[in-house]
């Protein structure tokens, strides 16, 4: 059908319809799949180091539970680190040169706060570390720096008969 002068054209709505019919994308459309393609992007990039994050926040909040009954804070504090640097390892090279597991978060003694006070009964732990995360297809890398500041009570639950 060929459209003169004599011929009516076709109402702007029906045009985009047709034009969206041929399979052309709106401008709605394009600007949706690039922020699922930056939001995939974010959660490939920062989400591991989020969840091992929180799992490191679960062992502390562990370890300051058990202090309610140990009273032993070196044995504590020893094992809560040996417990943070096994939650996650890389590839890496020891100084004799052979390939080794290294843990992600290689948290020292000396880094760690850890104090408890009598009046309130409360338990202080306080570290940071930092991760070096490696962003895909933009070929840079972002030095980051994770805290844990959590302040536990440390007072023993009172079963007793309640008046």
């Amino acid at each position: 059908m060929e459209y003169g002068p004599s011929t009516t054209r076709m109402p702007a709505s029906l045009r985009r319809a047709k034009r969206l019919e041929r399979g052309a994308a709106s401008w709605v459309t394009v600007l949706l799949v690039l922020g699922l393609a930056a939001a995939a992007y974010a959660a490939v990039v920062f989400g591991p180091p989020a969840v091992l994050h929180y799992e490191v926040k679960q062992v502390v909040r562990d370890y300051g539970n058990q202090a309610i009954k140990n009273p032993y804070d070196e044995q504590l504090v020893r094992d809560m680190i040996q417990k943070v640097r096994s939650l996650d390892s890389v590839a890496g090279v020891d100084d004799a040169g052979r390939n080794v597991r290294v843990p992600v978060i290689d948290l020292k003694k000396e880094d760690v706060l850890w104090e408890r006070s009598k009046d309130p009964s409360e338990l202080h732990v306080a570290f940071e570390y930092p991760r070096t995360l490696e962003l895909p297809f933009v070929d840079r890398v972002v030095e980051r720096v994770y805290q844990v500041d959590l302040t536990m009570d440390q007072k023993r639950a009172d079963w007793g008969p309640q008046r």
